[in-house]
């Protein structure tokens, strides 16, 4: 549905995307995350037609609309591209009352007034708004304007839906209630959807898949428990929150591998590597279970190959419902806990 082939572009002398390669398919809803300034926003700007990259080609359902055909250069406007693209602070035309923002592109489209009416006000009811179609933005919630700048770029039937981390201005508690409304709405308009934002458990929560995006190209794509699972390399796991160490197969028999980072030795299920060998080591801070305890006492770890290493903490940042904790064991470990799973594991009542 959506292709992007080894597209580059430079502002100056900054390549902002290099060799950038993306395929999404029909109907599916790819999450994009990255750091800032990967490139995300410039990669929705040539995919809307908004610039135009000075290499590679950009396909919509199979047609080109960026690119070269012999010395033919193509770019096709992004008026004729059928895409929708919702921004971070929604863009409603603040002067417009919420039917005038929602019936702007079908006016464009030259449809009947009496149909222009009928689509807004079944858009409007879609997203349970209709009685404020004659209110102006500011005096909508953010979760409202957020609907309204949804189904305003859904008015017109695009093809394809960019939505640039359209829940980023909203308060917590608000945003998580709108990721699950926000993804059942994508479904049910049946829209290719390419979803960015810095939230990893919004990127989960929303996606059927989740490409990761650093240095102006894609550093891994694929299934979302894929990627969160197995991540390619380092880059990936560090941006994951994972604990990344490098380390050396010291033996790897049948069934389990010893692996040593710095000068401590842990126990990994076999890889099948040659001794000697150094390695990737990818740990998830909530599988760091913190306990005064010198024996692992949980029924649920019986069978698993666990690691029960001494070790100091070294600093503590609590969090609203959590709290991250890093242990030096040899090696710097970070675990994330709930507070009151921290408070026992401490020993405190």
């Amino acid at each position: 549905m959506i292709e992007l082939r080894a597209v580059c572009k430079r502002f100056g002398d900054r390549e902002v995307l290099r060799k950038l390669t993306l395929h999404v398919n029909r109907n599916e809803i790819l999450a994009v995350v990255g750091p800032s300034g990967c490139g995300k926003t410039t990669m929705f700007n040539i995919i809307a037609g908004l610039c135009q990259p000075d290499e590679g080609e950009v396909f919509i359902d199979k047609v080109l609309v960026d690119g070269c055909v012999g010395r033919r250069r193509i770019h096709v406007k992004p008026a004729r591209r059928k895409i929708g693209y919702v921004f971070q602070n929604y863009a409603l035309f603040p002067h417009m009352k919420v039917h005038g923002n929602v019936s702007y592109g079908l006016k464009s489209m030259h449809l009947p007034k009496h149909e222009i009416k009928k689509q807004t006000h079944s858009l409007l009811e879609f997203v349970g708004l209709q009685d404020r179609s004659k209110s102006h933005p500011h005096l909508l919630s953010g979760g409202q304007q957020q609907r309204v700048a949804l189904v305003r770029s859904a008015a017109t039937n695009p093809e394809v839906l960019l939505l640039d981390e359209p829940l980023a201005s909203l308060d917590p508690q608000i945003r998580e209630t709108m990721r699950t409304e926000l993804k059942s709405r994508l479904k049910i308009l049946g829209i290719t959807c390419i979803y960015v934002t810095h939230d990893l458990a919004e990127a989960y929560a929303i996606s059927d898949k989740i490409a990761v995006m650093g240095n102006g190209w894609i550093e891994q794509i694929g299934h979302r428990n894929e990627v969160l699972e197995k991540p390619n390399s380092r880059f990936v796991a560090e941006f994951l929150g994972l604990n990344v160490y490098e380390g050396r197969i010291s033996h790897d028999s049948f069934d389990l591998a010893r692996i040593e980072i710095n000068t401590t030795e842990i126990l990994a299920n076999t890889i099948g590597n040659v001794n000697g060998e150094k390695v990737l080591v990818t740990i998830k801070p909530e599988d760091v279970i913190l306990s005064c305890e010198p024996v692992i006492r949980n029924q649920k770890w019986c069978g698993c190959t666990c690691n029960n290493l001494a070790g100091t903490i070294v600093e503590i940042i609590r969090m609203k419902s959590s709290a991250k904790v890093l242990v030096d064991v040899g090696f710097p470990i970070r675990s994330e806990l709930t507070l009151n799973s921290l408070k026992v594991s401490s020993g405190r009542p």
